[in-house]
């Protein structure tokens, strides 16, 4: 039987060693020596050399007074018009200290203006989180934010997907436009301004399902979305890789410039063979008196 004296030596050890590790997890490491992304970084750049700091075309903002780590927003910038001959063509955007560590691989058109992205992530542990672009020419630039939240990827899920009569459906928002109508078939139309940069948002309603969730079943499969892609006038303006480390009912703001009218299409796929589209229609517009 431990004696009082034995037993409160024991919870005083077990005090200092929560506090301890604690500490240690709250200690920001070295950025490039996380062992996690040395690993991933030989597997996907290999001996690349990835610029960074005042060399680095890309910023990426995070808002570090956080509260929930299941729905962290963050901001990439690009500082080079895509316009120009070296233009951003894909995106990685890479959780050091989660599951999946690539949480998306965003391919990029050159539209006009400069890039423009931001989504929410789940973070599960502190952690870097990084924004590698890959320009037209080869480079790579990255930014990288030190953020301390936790458990966002084991939270509790949302609403079981198979149960949601609302499971894919879109909300289309831009930052620019007149007015909105409907044409003869019932779709939506936005009247908006050519050759002028304009903010899309895009929100999808959708649990996407993180497998470490508290309350996962663990009979079935988790339902979180696959991929991403938006097209316009048969090109493609945004596609992405995604997975569970975008949080749930995923939203993705990006920069738009049409120069001309056209039919902007969205499509997402999960993991559960789900296909959702929807498509709305956009002509110009003067906006001198806009909304």
């Amino acid at each position: 039987m431990l004696t009082k004296t034995f037993k409160s030596l024991l919870l005083a050890l077990a005090i200092t060693l929560c506090g301890s590790a604690a500490y240690a997890e709250s200690i920001k490491p070295q950025e490039n020596e996380v062992k996690e992304w040395l690993t991933l970084k030989s597997l996907m750049f290999g001996e690349r050399p990835i610029l960074t700091g005042s060399k680095s075309s890309i910023s990426l903002s995070i808002n570090t007074d956080i509260d929930d780590a299941s729905t962290v927003p963050i901001h990439i910038d690009g500082l080079i018009n895509q316009l120009d001959q070296t233009y951003i063509k894909k995106l990685h955007l890479i959780v050091d200290q989660n599951p999946i560590q690539t949480a998306a691989i965003f391919q990029l058109s050159p539209t006009a203006g400069k890039l423009h992205l931001a989504t929410r992530l789940r973070i599960e542990k502190f952690t870097f989180v990084r924004a590698v672009a890959e320009t037209s020419d080869g480079q790579l630039h990255m930014d990288s934010k030190w953020v301390e939240v936790k458990g966002g990827c084991s939270a509790p899920a949302g609403k079981n997907a198979a149960s949601d009569p609302l499971l894919g459906k879109m909300k289309i928002t831009f930052s620019k436009y007149r007015n909105i109508f409907k044409d003869k078939n019932g779709d939506k139309v936005f009247r908006i301004p050519f050759e002028q940069t304009n903010i899309v948002k895009v929100q999808v309603r959708h649990p996407n399902e993180s497998a470490l969730a508290s309350d996962i079943d663990a009979s079935t499969t988790p339902n979180f979305i696959q991929n991403f892609s938006v097209g316009y006038a048969d090109e493609e303006v945004i596609s992405a890789i995604v997975n569970f480390s975008i949080s749930d009912n995923p939203a993705f703001t990006f920069n738009f410039s049409p120069t001309n009218e056209g039919n902007l299409s969205l499509r997402v796929t999960d993991t559960h063979r789900n296909t959702f589209t929807q498509n709305v229609s956009v002509v110009g517009a003067d906006i001198g008196n806009q909304n």
